[in-house]
This record gives C-alpha cells, structure tokens and sequence, in this order.
C-alpha cells in the first residue's frame, strides 16, 4: 500500500506539545557521462518520516526511514525535547502557525516516468556530443537528471499539506586547454519535466559550455583596481543569494554573523533597488507550495527602493523576533530539521537598456560567476567570474579570463546606478547550509562599482 494511504493520523497520540510530522518519498535518476564514458547510473527511491516537537523552547527530532513506526519517532522526539529544555540555557519561545490545509502538485507535461532510463542516458550522451566539438576540449562532464518528491505534513494542531514536486536538471561542465585549462558551465532545469527539452536541445546546451571555455582560452588577463562594472543576470544572481541573501537569514541574524543585524528599516541600497525571495514563482528550482514547517509559501520583499523590509524566517526566528514565518523553513530531506533557506531570490526590473547600461568611457561587462567566498558578519564577497568584456565608450571589446569581482555588500548595493529592464531567472543549483536545498536565483542587468582581481 502507498506510504501516505496507509497513514493514519487518528491513531496517532500526541504529547502535550507541539509536534509536526514529515512523511516523504523521493525517486531519484541520474545518467552522468564522463570524457565520453558512462560514469554514473542509478535509479533510487528513498521514503522515511521525520518528526519534531517543542517543549519550552526547545526542539526534539527523530527519523526513521520506516515509514510504519510514527508513533516510535513522535515518542523519541518528544523525551528528546523534555531532556534538551532542562539542559539548555537557551531564551524560551512559542510558536502559534496558522492551520493550513491542501494538496498541491506542480504540473508538468512531460514527467520523468514517461523517460525510460535509457533514454536519459542517451540524453546525458547527446550533450556530451556537443560538448565535444573541438579538439582543444580535454575533459567533459554530461548530467541528466531528475527526482519526485511526495511529502504529507501533519502537526498537532490541524494542519494537514500533501505535495508533489517534479524536478529536472540538465548540466554541461567542459574543461579546454593545453598548458592551462579554461571552464564553460551551462544548466537548465527547474520544478518542471522533460518538456524543457523543447526551450534548448541537449547538444546545444553542451555545444554552449564547450564554446565558452574555448572562447576564454584566447583572453587576456584584465588588470585589477575598482572599476565601474555591468553584471548579467547569472552573476547578479550569485551575488543577491550568497552576499544579501544568507545576510538575510533570521538564523543568521541571530547569531549575530549578518551585517544586517538591526538595520530593518535603513536604506542600504540604491533608489529602486527591489530584491525578494519567491517559492511562489512557478517553475524554478527553489519554486514550492508550502515550507517544511507547514507554512503556504509566499513572495517576500527583501529590500524596497533601497529599504531593508525583512529578513527570512521560520516558525522559530520569527517567534524570536515577534513577527510572521515567511515560509522558508526547509530541510533537505525528512532525516533533516528545517532550517532557514532561500528559494528563488531576485532583483526586481529598472528602466534601462542594456545599450544604456555600457554607454560609459570605460569597465567592464561581467557574465555568469563560479562561487566564491562571503563572509556575511563583515558583509565582505569575492566571486570569481566566467566571461569579463572590456567597456570603451559604450562598445564591448577585449574578452578577460581568470577574473574575480569582490568589494562590501553593502557597497555595491548602494553604488547600483543603473537597473536594466530585462529579466532573467534560470540559474538552478543546490545551496549548502549543512544541508543542500534546490535553489534559483537572477534579476536584470545591473551597473554598479566593485574591485576586480586579475593581474
């Protein structure tokens, strides 16, 4: 019998305590090639139950992957609860979550049941093939892959939330080179099915990596110094989630590692500046009905005009700071605790072309970055960069390689002196925070000032 027809939650005896539940099932394919061989091909299926419960402040958690024994794990996270609160020091709070109810699926029109495995292993093939058009490529990575997630959340108090999640991940990574090697990285995918097929073909999305990193192999390297700069969408998006968006955390907030700790209400943008972070936006990887917690999903403006509106929470942090959950307690799995995590963040549309926006007398042009590091306390960043166009009087020239962008978070933020009117979110990947989450993220093209690192 299913997993989520045989559950019975009148059976069930509660503590006198809040306790939630996480029933899940997660399938699991993946065709991955390398250098032309077949490096990787599973097909799993995973199913367990996770269960919290809260007494005076402090969270119990316990998780099985037998899916038959919820009243174990409601028993085992509740003595844990009791055990923590007389050991732990830490200030009590209550949580009072609105009791939500529904059942929710992302539609797709081509699921991954309808794709035989061998097909999708021809499908990780047919973007090796194009990601190996030139003779100057030394090594290749192909990935097809996808997963569909199920998961029954029930509390104590009346919430009862079934939903079905559909994702699908196509990735190209290719290295080119002799005496140094140059990289070219391209994805698609999101909460969607195999009809993404349709936007791009297979070898044109490994064809895309390959020419990238082939293009960087005749660049120059740039010299450094803080220079005016134009981000794309991808690079935006990079820094929106990894500079502003951990900043933005509540988690974060509390521990005191956030350079935004206490500035609710301050200007630390530009004029125009909207940045949010949406589970609500269909089809992206961070895209989702309800959190991990029970909570419906919703739009949450970061920064408005400049202004910072609010942080990120969960039933906890929002508790903590007497205000309402945004929806972004998520976990990784029901063998995790709900954390406080991103979505889909973005920077909204200005008024500007893209024309407008390099119409200076010189810097640079800033496409697609490759991670980095932040340190959110500080609120310092350094990204490193794909694709690097000089700017001379309003025309792109010279192609860099090898370059990294860097400066203040809020800095940058307050230097954006033009928001392009373009938009672009399409840049899915999985955020570690001890736990990896699927994610999105993008916005317009933006200029501002930052330091860049090259010779």
């Amino acid at each position: 019998m299913d997993i989520f027809e045989s559950f019975n939650y009148d059976n069930l005896k509660f503590p006198n305590c809040f306790v939630d539940i996480r029933l899940q099932k997660r399938t699991n394919n993946i065709a991955n090639v390398e250098n032309g061989e077949l490096d990787e091909v599973s097909s799993n299926e995973q199913a367990g139950v996770g269960v919290r419960a809260l007494v005076n402040g402090a969270w119990g958690f316990s998780s099985t992957n037998n899916t038959e024994d919820v009243q174990r794990c409601i028993d085992s996270a509740y003595r844990i609860a009791v055990a923590t609160s007389k050991s732990s020091n830490r200030e009590n709070f209550e949580i009072n979550p609105p009791i939500e109810k529904g059942q929710f699926e992302n539609k797709v029109k081509i699921g991954p049941e309808d794709i035989s495995l061998e097909e999708k292993i021809s499908y990780a093939y047919e973007i090796e093939k194009g990601a190996k058009i030139n003779a100057l490529v030394k090594n290749t990575v192909s990935a097809c892959s996808d997963s569909i997630t199920e998961q029954l959340y029930v509390n104590s108090i009346g919430s009862e939330i079934y939903q079905k999640t559909t994702r699908v991940y196509l990735k190209s990574v290719v290295a080119s080179g002799n005496d140094s090697l140059q990289m070219g990285y391209e994805v698609m995918g999101g909460t969607r099915g195999y009809e993404v097929l349709k936007e791009k073909s297979l070898e044109e999305l490994g064809r895309e990596a390959c020419e990238k990193s082939i293009r960087l192999l005749s660049a120059k390297k740039v010299s450094g110094g803080e220079k005016t700069v134009v981000l794309d969408p991808k690079i935006l998006g990079v820094f929106i989630h990894e500079a502003l968006g951990h900043a933005c955390e509540a988690d974060i907030v509390l521990q005191g590692d956030s350079i935004l700790e206490g500035k609710l209400g301050e200007k630390i943008g530009a004029d125009g500046v909207n940045i949010y972070d949406d589970p609500t936006f269909l089809e992206k990887n961070g895209s989702y009905f309800s959190d991990d917690e029970g909570i419906k999903s919703e739009k949450t403006c970061l920064l408005e005009d400049g202004v910072l509106k609010s942080y990120l929470h969960n039933l906890e942090t929002a508790s903590r700071f007497k205000t309402a959950p945004t929806g972004n307690g998520r976990a990784q799995g029901f063998s995790s605790r709900p954390l406080v995590r991103m979505s889909n963040v973005y920077m909204g549309s200005g008024d500007h072309s893209f024309e407008e926006l390099i119409n200076i007398k010189d810097g640079l042009y800033v496409k697609g970055g490759r991670g980095g590091q932040v340190d959110t306390a500080k609120g310092l960043f350094t990204f490193g960069c794909e694709e690097v166009y000089e700017i001379k009087k309003g025309e792109l020239g010279q192609l860099y390689r090898d370059v990294s962008l860097s400066g203040n978070t809020l800095e940058i933020l307050k230097n954006i002196e033009g928001i392009g009117k373009d938009f672009e979110m399409g840049n899915p990947g999985s955020c570690g925070k001890g736990q990896y989450v699927p994610v999105d993220d993008g916005g317009p093209h933006i200029r501002t000032r930052a330091l860049v690192g090259g010779e």
